[in-house]
């Protein structure tokens, strides 16, 4: 697996990242969605995995992927950036931010900043698209504009985006190279992309768990079509009531989602470092680097 080298000079072409990310966000994204529908309607209506199921499947396949274009827009471009603007952040931060670890915090940050601002309003749209009370209201796609109507709107939600992508994608940079080398090195192709795998559904995993509350919360905040936008508390507290205040309903969908994402995120980490080795080969002695 390759990684770039951790060169603070910015002098390294980025170019590569950008494309490896974007191949590895279309390929997660065409093979995960149907999972990730049945995870959204756990999410908003509080039922259990077989409930969710069995409403996804009563629509039928005509509607099972509805809301597709959206996720993969949004998706492939998220991945995308999340590669090449940590790269590129990395490199370009001055010399004065030495420490690794506060480098690869500030580059993760600043990451997830720009790809909140770039795809909250693919999020808003898929969200209620995938909304079932919508599906008579919003025809498609392109009929959104007619239904969201100011940049509020679109950006509904954007708090906790940011919350949600400043802390995992420090912490997916920063455990990244330390889990994948307690993984016994491999010396073949097949091996190294096992590894990059596992590596990648690990930390997934447990992101997705951590912040799966947030989640919750936002896609509240996402389903709602009134102008007016509620505060962050004041989504909690609906939430809670209703959820009738239990705990465990607000994690309903949890163990769908660790699944989801340990395919997912295996699905990207794997791809993006068989992308990297084909678009910037390196010496097969080469140690893995990552931040």
């Amino acid at each position: 697996a390759v990684v770039s080298t951790q060169s603070t000079g910015g002098g390294q072409v980025v170019w590569p990242h950008y494309l490896s990310g974007w191949i590895a966000g279309m390929t997660n994204v065409t093979i995960t969605f149907p999972i990730n529908k049945v995870i959204f309607r756990q999410q908003i209506y509080g039922v259990n995995f077989r409930m969710a199921l069995r409403q996804v499947h009563k629509e039928g396949m005509t509607m099972l992927f509805r809301g597709l274009s959206l996720p993969l827009c949004n998706k492939s471009g998220q991945v995308c950036l999340m590669w090449g603007l940590y790269e590129t952040y990395y490199q370009k931060l001055p010399a004065s931010v030495s420490n690794p670890t506060q480098r690869t915090i500030l580059a993760s940050c600043l990451t997830g900043v720009s790809e909140a601002m770039l795809g909250t309003p693919f999020e808003r749209g898929q969200s209620l698209l995938l909304t079932p009370a919508f599906h008579g209201k919003i025809k498609n796609t392109f009929d959104l504009r007619h239904h969201l109507t100011s940049i509020s709107m679109w950006y509904r939600g954007l708090s906790l985006i940011l919350i949600r992508n400043c802390t995992t994608n420090s912490l997916f940079f920063l455990l990244r190279s330390p889990l994948r080398d307690l993984l016994p090195p491999g010396s073949s192709r097949q091996t190294r992309f096992l590894n990059d795998f596992i590596c990648g559904a690990m930390l997934g995993g447990l992101n997705s768990s951590l912040i799966y509350p947030v989640n919750v919360v936002k896609s509240y905040q996402q389903k709602q079509m009134t102008r007016q936008n509620q505060s962050l508390i004041a989504s909690c507290k609906a939430v809670l009531v209703e959820r009738n205040y239990k705990i465990r309903s607000i994690y309903y969908g949890v163990q769908l989602n660790f699944t989801r994402a340990l395919i997912t995120w295996g699905i990207i980490n794997a791809t993006y470092e068989f992308c990297m080795s084909v678009l910037q080969p390196r010496d097969k002695s080469e140690d893995y680097v990552g931040r």
